[in-house]
């Protein structure tokens, strides 16, 4: 849970807003707030003074400074929850692209806990390019079912994420406590299935408005979708995947390798799809 307590005010000059700076006043607002991070007058996860705290330290209107707020929220610098205030965004959370690995297991391994909550189970009438995904005839009369969760990491609204899996083995799923439960551990401890591998597509979007007030974050915040295609042993689609995770806590990242004909990897490089904090750098 962020500090109840705002963190203090700057007295660093790059806190001071001037008439004759040639910038508006709200990007000299944003700039005062970012140096007050990078000196850390502001910690990770701290909460940011309140509109009119900051009004009245600026000598600037309301106006002003919820245009220099939305900005860096948009910008993945702070996080803005309903009902709580405005913080200072903490070190975004990895998600590698090359491992099969649950969400869940690899929150784990970050020190991470994630519980879920579901939103809606249902079924679902296959369409041709549904049915063609998962390796049926398009014109098959065939039905799916449907999973949809609200997922938290430490506490927070994270990832909206969708599962569709064939019928018998949704019906299955549907069946057991879901809350804290991984699909991947699922499929393979309690129905014995072997997964081979998952393609993957990483769309970076903004929010749409039922999005950001599951997510608790700003309309139009930057979000990143990841869809997925899993598969079991024999090639055989198990689950489709769309999840939706917030931008300001996320980042992706990639390892590629380069190989030379039949000879083992010549080299390796880390590539990141960055949070939209901006500070994605390769490692």
């Amino acid at each position: 849970m962020p500090p109840e307590t705002p963190s203090p005010f700057p007295t660093t000059p790059e806190a001071s807003l001037t008439r004759d700076a040639g910038r508006p006043y709200y990007e000299q607002l944003k700039y005062s707030i970012t140096a007050m991070i990078e000196t850390g007058l502001l910690k990770a996860g701290g909460r940011v003074p309140s509109t009119q705290d900051l009004c009245r330290r600026f000598g600037v209107s309301h106006i002003t400074v919820t245009k220099a707020l939305q900005d860096l929220a948009r910008e993945g610098v702070l996080s803005r929850v309903q009902g709580k205030g405005t913080f200072v965004s903490g070190r975004p959370i990895e998600r590698r692209l090359t491992n099969l690995v649950s969400f869940t297991r690899e929150m784990a391994r970050q020190g991470l806990v994630v519980r879920s909550r579901v939103l809606s189970v249902h079924e679902r009438t296959g369409t041709p390019g549904l049915n063609l995904r998962f390796g049926r005839p398009a014109e098959e009369s065939a039905h799916y079912i449907e999973i949809k969760r609200l997922r938290f990491v430490a506490g927070t609204p994270a990832c909206v994420a969708t599962s569709i899996f064939p019928e018998a083995i949704g019906h299955r799923l549907a069946g057991l406590p879901l809350e804290n439960a991984s699909f991947y551990d699922l499929l393979e401890r309690e129905f014995g299935l072997r997964l081979l591998r998952e393609e993957r597509w990483i769309t970076p979007i903004v929010a749409p408005a039922p999005l950001a007030r599951l997510l608790e974050v700003p309309r139009g915040a930057p979000l990143f979708r990841l869809e997925g295609l899993t598969f079991l042993e024999g090639d055989i689609p198990v689950e489709l995947t769309d999840s939706v995770f917030r931008g300001d806590r996320f980042r992706f990242v990639a390892n590629l390798f380069r190989f030379v004909g039949n000879q083992e990897r010549e080299d390796a490089t880390d590539v990141v799809v960055p949070s939209q904090h901006g500070r994605g750098e390769a490692r």
